[in-house]
C-alpha cells in the first residue's frame, strides 16, 4: 500500500518477473498474497501471456490465510481455498494443494477468492472497530469502556463484543483499503472505510493522552512490535511505531523497548535511544506506555517500572499493576487512578 491507501503492484509485477527466465507458460503460477478485487485476471494474466509469448496460460489464486506466528501449524490444518483463471489451473491448484490439506475449497474464479480473503480480514476489523466505537462511546459518558463491554458479554451468548484494542499489523491496516480500492461508490464501500477509520483513530487518542496526562516530556514505549501474542519481531504496520512517530514529531524525547524486535530495527527508526529492557526505558521517564499484549507483561510491578510513573497499559496485561490507564478509560479525567 502507498500512503494514498492505493494498492502498489510493483513488488507482484517483480516477483512475476522474476520467473521469465524459466517460465514457458505451461507451468500453474499461484497468488497467495492478498490482491485488489480483479488483479489476477486483468493484471497477472496478461503479464504472463506478455512474458511467454502464448495465447492460454495457468494462474490460480490461493489466497493465504494463516496468522503470523502459527503459520507452519495452520498452513495444514485450515481450509485451503483454491481457483484457476481455467478449467486446467483449477485442476493443478487442486492436485497441490490436496497434499497439504484434505480440507480444499474450490472458488468459481480468480475474483471469488480473492473476495473470500479480503472478506476474512476485513471482517476481523470491522469486528475489532465496533468494539473500539463502542469504548470510545462509553468514555463520552464518562463509564470505562472496557468494563461494560466486559460486563455486556459476560454470559450472554448473543454479545461477543470485542475487547478494544489496537488493530494493525501488515494485513489488518491494509486489507479494507485494498478492498474498497476499486469497489464502486457505495454504502458498503464507506461503511468499511469507516471502520478502518475507527481504529486508526486510537493511535490518535493515544498520542492525546499523553498531551493531556503526562506531565513532562520523557515517555518510554513498550511494545514496538505490532502484537505480543503470538510473539512477533515484526514492526510492518504497527500501532505503536505511528504513536512513536507523533509523538516524537510532538517533541516527546522517546525510549524504545520490546521483548522481541531485534534492537537495529527499532534504531532504524531514528525516534528515539532503543534500551535493552523495560526498567531502563523507564528509568527517569515519566510515564511508559505498554502497547502491545507481550507476555513478559504480565508479571511487572511497578518496582519494575521505577516506582511512580504514569502508566497506558493498552491492552490491561500487567495484572500486578491496578492503578494504569487503559484504552477503555484513557479519555476519563480520573481513569487511571481507581
Amino acid at each position: 500500500m502507498s500512503g494514498s491507501h492505493e494498492p502498489n503492484l510493483g513488488y507482484i509485477r517483480q516477483a512475476v518477473q522474476s520467473i521469465k527466465h524459466v517460465y514457458d507458460g505451461s507451468q500453474l503460477v499461484i497468488l497467495r498474497s492478498t490482491v485488489s478485487v480483479g488483479t489476477t485476471r486483468s493484471v497477472i494474466v496478461p503479464f504472463l501471456k506478455d512474458i511467454c509469448g502464448h495465447d492460454e496460460v495457468f494462474v490460480s489464486m490461493c489466497p493465504e490465510r494463516t496468522v503470523e506466528g502459527r503459520a507452519i501449524e495452520e498452513l495444514t490444518h485450515l481450509p485451503q481455498i483454491i481457483s484457476g483463471n481455467n478449467l486446467h489451473a483449477l485442476e493443478m491448484a487442486e492436485s497441490i494443494f490436496t497434499r497439504i490439506t484434505p480440507h480444499v475449497l474450490k472458488a468459481s474464479s480468480p475474483e471469488e477468492a480473492e473476495l473470500a480473503k479480503l472478506f476474512c480480514n476485513t471482517y476481523r476489523d470491522m469486528n475489532f472497530a465496533i468494539g473500539n466505537a463502542f469504548c470510545l462511546a462509553a468514555q463520552t459518558f464518562g463509564i470505562d469502556g472496557i468494563n461494560v463491554i466486559r460486563l455486556a458479554n459476560e454470559g450472554y451468548s448473543r454479545a461477543n463484543i470485542a475487547v478494544p484494542g489496537f488493530v494493525a499489523g501488515p494485513c489488518l491496516e491494509k486489507d479494507a483499503y485494498i478492498l474498497a480500492h476499486n469497489m464502486p461508490q457505495c454504502p458498503s464501500r464507506e461503511f468499511i472505510l469507516e471502520g478502518r477509520a475507527i481504529s486508526s483513530s486510537l493511535e490518535d487518542a493515544v498520542v492525546e493522552w499523553a498531551k493531556q496526562k503526562v506531565h513532562g516530556e520523557t515517555i518510554a514505549l513498550s511494545g514496538m512490535a505490532f502484537k505480543g501474542r503470538p510473539e512477533t519481531s515484526d514492526l510492518r504496520g504497527s500501532p505503536s511505531v505511528n504513536i512513536a512517530r507523533n509523538l516524537f514529531a510532538s517533541g516527546y524525547e522517546l525510549r524504545l523497548h520490546d521483548f522481541a524486535t531485534y534492537p537495529d530495527e527499532m534504531e532504524a527508526l531514528g525516534l528515539g535511544r532503543v534500551c535493552g529492557s523495560l526498567s531502563e526505558a523507564c528509568e527517569g521517564a515519566d510515564a511508559v506506555m505498554i502497547l502491545n499484549n507481550h507476555e513478559g507483561y504480565t508479571d511487572i510491578t511497578r518496582e519494575d517500572l521505577g516506582g511512580e510513573i504514569t502508566v497506558l497499559d493498552s491492552w490491561q496485561v500487567c495484572r500486578n499493576i491496578h492503578d494504569a490507564y487503559s484504552l477503555g478509560n484513557m479519555l476519563l479525567d480520573e481513569g487511571g487512578r481507581d
